[in-house]
């Protein structure tokens, strides 16, 4: 993984005097490059990447940078996830589950004004019986009203009913887009887990947690060590088998946590501990379960050796915010690269 001022440098920040037409041009630059087709979705990304959007460097930087490989799938994914506006997607959703309740509501009134309706009919036959000494003919009358009226309610009601579950199941379809919605714009299309949009919204609601003083939360930032080896040496498509496996075994390793992939190889974890010792527990268990198992290609047998990971984790403080409790995990994690690698820097209590 390259040095956070490296980072910083693969980003295509614009300044002030770069007008759009540079960024255009640029990002025309990487179609070209990557030999991408030149469609909306795609060209919007490079624009964006050109931009400095962080989402989109923070997934696509490794790609362009490290392993010079670049798919249209991963642009149309991160397209999906970036740069169409979840919200106005989710708006409209919304609107048209406002609509439906609206109808089931006209349902509702429909069955009432029904009910209504058949009680006037009955109550009109009964004020006739009600008189003394009614002839034949009012009784056959009533009965017909009160019969006509009954057949008239049922076939109401039959009709009300399937509107009803017709509406219902268009509520039940349309809650159900609206959630997996939502859950694609915060999962990383490769791992499967939550990614930089999922991390965030993690790291927000620890930080609102009305018990923050009494809770242990830490925050891991982890690496994969040496991760451009792999893709330099066996390829790009077997880097990501290998970001892949490391994201499912931190997933079974950790079930509590929050797990998020938050760059190409480096991943995070939100998760509550009871003191120091479990979180360093938990860090030197991936850690050591990562390096004492060894890794060999499918396809050809070779033999991958095993994978080494640096790992910080920072503790949530009282004072905190969105950006502190990160960037103290992320120093822990250079002090743990600096300290040999395959090491973990778990930070004390405040």
């Amino acid at each position: 993984m390259k040095s956070r001022s490296s980072q910083t440098d693969m980003r295509v920040d614009p300044k002030p005097d770069v007008s759009p037409f540079e960024i255009a041009k640029q990002a025309l630059g990487h179609v070209g490059r990557f030999q991408t087709p030149p469609t909306p979705s795609v060209y919007e990304v490079w624009y964006r990447y050109v931009e400095g959007v962080d989402d989109i460097i923070a997934n696509l930087s490794h790609a362009v940078e490290d392993v010079n490989s670049v798919t249209v799938d991963m642009l149309d994914q991160l397209h999906k996830q970036y740069c169409v506006p979840s919200e106005t997607s989710n708006q409209m959703m919304a609107e048209e589950l406002i609509g439906e309740m609206s109808s089931l509501q006209a349902v509702v009134d429909d069955q009432i004004q029904a009910g209504q309706t058949f009680g006037d009919s009955i109550n009109e036959a009964c004020d006739s019986l009600n008189q003394d000494n009614p002839s034949l003919e009012i009784v056959a009358a009533c009965a017909k009203t009160m019969l006509v009226s009954n057949a008239a309610m049922q076939q109401q009601i039959k009709q009300l009913n399937q509107q009803l579950q017709a509406s219902q199941e268009k509520v039940q379809a349309l809650q159900h887009e609206l959630i997996d919605s939502q859950r694609a714009t915060m999962t990383d299309p490769l791992t499967g887990l939550g990614n930089r949009r999922h991390f965030e919204i993690g790291v927000r609601k620890s930080l609102v947690a009305n018990d923050r003083d009494q809770r242990n939360t830490f925050l891991f930032v982890i690496d994969v060590d040496h991760f451009k080896t792999i893709n330099d040496t066996y390829g790009h498509e077997c880097g990501d088998k290998v970001i892949k496996y490391v994201a499912s075994q931190i997933s079974r390793h950790c079930t509590q946590g929050s797990i998020s992939r938050i760059g190409g190889d480096e991943f995070a974890i939100i998760v509550d501990v009871a003191d120091h010792q479990e979180a360093s527990e938990i860090a030197t268990e991936l850690r050591k379960f990562f390096a004492s198992t060894p890794l060999k290609l499918n396809a050809s047998g070779d033999d991958l050796g095993t994978i080494k990971l640096s790992i910080g984790a920072a503790c949530l403080r009282e004072d905190d915010d969105e950006k502190s409790w990160f960037v103290r995990a992320d120093k822990l994690l250079y002090q743990a690269k600096d300290g040999g690698r395959n090491n973990a820097v778990v930070e004390h209590f405040r």
